[in-house]
Order: C-alpha cells, then sequence, then structure tokens
C-alpha cells in the first residue's frame, strides 16, 4: 500500500491551518477570543462537498459574533455525523469517507449549530491534494525530486496500478514503477528522481492511476498550483 499515514496526517492538519470559509474572512482560532453564548449570533461550517473512499479533509467551523468578528472555532466546537458508516468525522472536524452514499456533518459551538451535507462515492478516481513538494536545483542537468501527493479510488476492479510520471515540453523524462493498489481507497505519496534533460524548458509532474483498461491522470491542467517547475538558465 502506498498509502503514509503520518504524512496524511501532516497533509490534513496542514489543510486545516490554511483552510477559510466563504464570505466574511474569518479572524484566527478562538484561541485569542473570548465569548459567551449571548455573543455568538450563528456558527457557519465550510467542508469537501464530496469525498472518495478513504479520503481525508477538513471541515472549518467559523463563529459569528455580535462584536463583528468571524473567528475559527473547529477545534472548540463539538462534530457529529448523521452516518458515520459514510463520512465520519473526528474532534478536530476532519471527515474522511468511509463508503458511499450521503451524510450531514454538523458543527455545535456555545448552543449554536451548522449543517452541511457531503457525498461520498465509489469511482476511479485520483484526487491531488495542495503542498507538493520538489528539491534540488531545477538546471539542465542537475538531479532533482519532485514529490505529488493526493488521493486514488478503485471501484470497477479488485486492484488497480499507480506511478507518478514526469514529463517536459516534448516528452516523459521520468516515470516510476507502478504500485499495485487493492479496490477501495487510500492516501498516496509518490517521488521521483531524475536528471534534468538539457533541452527542458520545464518539468512536469503527474500522478497515473490504470485500472483495467482505463488511464486516469491527474492533475490535468497547468492551473493547478506547482504542476510545472521552469528550468534556470
Amino acid at each position: 500500500m502506498p498509502a503514509c499515514k503520518s504524512a496524511a496526517l501532516a497533509g490534513v492538519m496542514a489543510a486545516i491551518g490554511i483552510a477559510s470559509c466563504g464570505g466574511a474572512a474569518p479572524t484566527s482560532p478562538s484561541g485569542g477570543v473570548t465569548t459567551s453564548g449571548a455573543d455568538v449570533l450563528g456558527v457557519e461550517v465550510s467542508c469537501p462537498t464530496s469525498l472518495l473512499i478513504g479520503q481525508r479533509g477538513p471541515c472549518v467551523a467559523v463563529a459569528r459574533l455580535r462584536s463583528g468578528q468571524a473567528p475559527v472555532v473547529s477545534f472548540d466546537a463539538t462534530w457529529s455525523s448523521t452516518r458515520p458508516d459514510v463520512v465520519a468525522v473526528d474532534a478536530l472536524g476532519v471527515v474522511s469517507g468511509r463508503s458511499p452514499g450521503q451524510a450531514t456533518v454538523s458543527a455545535s459551538y456555545r448552543d449554536r449549530k451548522a449543517d452541511v451535507a457531503l457525498v461520498v462515492t465509489a469511482e476511479d478516481a485520483l484526487r491531488i491534494d495542495s503542498g507538493q513538494a520538489h528539491q534540488g536545483d531545477f538546471t539542465p542537468g542537475s538531479t532533482v525530486t519532485m514529490w505529488l501527493q493526493g488521493y486514488y479510488s478503485v471501484s470497477s476492479a479488485e486492484t488497480g496500478r499507480l506511478r507518478l510520471r514526469i514529463s517536459d515540453q516534448t516528452r516523459t523524462v521520468a516515470t516510476t514503477a507502478p504500485i499495485t493498489v487493492a479496490k477501495g481507497g487510500d492516501f498516496f505519496l509518490l517521488s521521483s528522481t531524475f536528471v534534468v534533460p538539457d533541452d527542458s524548458v520545464e518539468v512536469c509532474r503527474t500522478a497515473i492511476l490504470e485500472v483495467g483498461s482505463v488511464t486516469i491522470a491527474e492533475p490535468q491542467t497547468k492551473s493547478f498550483p506547482l504542476w510545472c517547475i521552469p528550468i534556470r538558465r
């Protein structure tokens, strides 16, 4: 299994730290704000709209205060799920897709409550996480490493094959040996160390999931942050 549980948890915790909700910009977490029940006008919750089986993601709870402040109260809220067999949620508001279906996740804070519906899908899919990493001097002839992380899901077969492809503007530069993954889903972290070709303009990373005769590649566009790294000359 290519899952890296500690890396997955680190990625989720990092996402919690930078996540935000719609509407007015939330202030810092509630550790710096003292509130009573009368101060809280309401609570708003933001979660991923959908999850793959095995995928985790942060929900964020924001309190709307009479003062106009909007502190993040995710760590102080009480979280629950109407169907923990479909969507589980922990004490910090991190949700996990367990089985196909729909569930409602709730956050309660100072006698105020907010709900959000989440859908878990069983499908052959890849979803790439933010915060990709790379290492090295990206110049012609240099040896560098690129990482890509996210979640995979296999539904239509008992196994799939997962690998990382590095390419430049004209060709495949490197590809990792395929890893066999079982039906279901989990976090993945893939890396490739390679030599930058002399004529490369940029090098790009792509996760490849093969399920039967179907090949899924993500990310598919350069709009994803840090999908490609320009080569310096």
